[in-house]
């Protein structure tokens, strides 16, 4: 007889997976981490993890991916919210993500530390290509509401938004290399983040200055993060 598998169940085990993953990395990093490790932490064996991951590569990218999936819900809840004006909607999304990126900033680096690895280039470019498709249409709508209301001169908000992410997607690159390559320094991230959101406001055509004050105040929590 087949044995039936209960959705629900199946869904909260793999979140607590990741939950004690989340935990471990953030204590002894993503590469200190062995299986085994994990497995103690969870009182699970081997063979029930494989029922939920095939590897712990599996493990990192999963949690990379319930980030995305955190971005969009948050991403979809700032469009729905008609009390927001466009430029608000896209200043707030900003702000969120580098809170989080400073909050949680010890378990940023160590999985930058593994997830930059030149093994991991083919995982990464899928990752961003599917992040890309879920989360471009929905910054689209917040351009194009920018537009309308004359905060935005952006004439192409679906290809401004994917522009957009990617220059986001390359200051996350740029500030997890200088912290990698150098773990007990100072990379100037201000410097990084108030290029990248000059470039920004150019893109979108808005007023210089005007957009990403979290970013302009941008500072890594050397005492998380090492």
């Amino acid at each position: 007889m087949t044995r039936r598998i209960d959705p629900r169940l199946h869904d909260a085990k793999r979140a607590a997976i990741l939950d004690a993953a989340e935990r471990l990395v953030a204590t002894k990093g993503y590469d200190a981490m062995s299986l085994q490790d994990l497995l103690d932490a969870l009182g699970m064996s081997k063979g029930a993890f494989y029922h939920y991951f095939e590897s712990k590569p599996d493990v990192l990218l999963a949690l990379v991916e319930r980030r995305t999936a955190a971005v969009e819900a948050d991403l979809r809840a700032l469009v729905e919210d008609r009390g927001l004006s466009g430029r608000d909607k896209l200043e707030r999304h900003f702000a969120a993500v580098d809170d989080w990126k400073r909050d949680e900033g010890r378990i940023v680096v160590d999985v930058a530390r593994s997830w930059y690895a030149d093994e991991n280039a083919l995982l990464r470019h899928r990752l961003l290509v599917h992040g890309l498709g879920r989360v471009t249409p929905l910054l689209a709508q917040i351009i194009r509401q920018g537009v309308e209301e004359g905060a935005f001169t952006a004439p192409d908000p679906e290809q401004t938004a994917r522009m957009l992410l990617c220059l986001r997607h390359d200051l996350g690159r740029a500030i997890a290399e200088a912290v990698v390559a150098d773990p007990h320094g100072e990379p100037d991230v201000a410097r990084m983040a108030e290029a990248t959101a000059d470039a920004i406001e150019r893109l979108l055509g808005a007023a210089p200055g005007s957009l990403w004050p979290a970013a302009r105040a941008l500072r890594p929590r050397r005492s998380a993060a090492t």
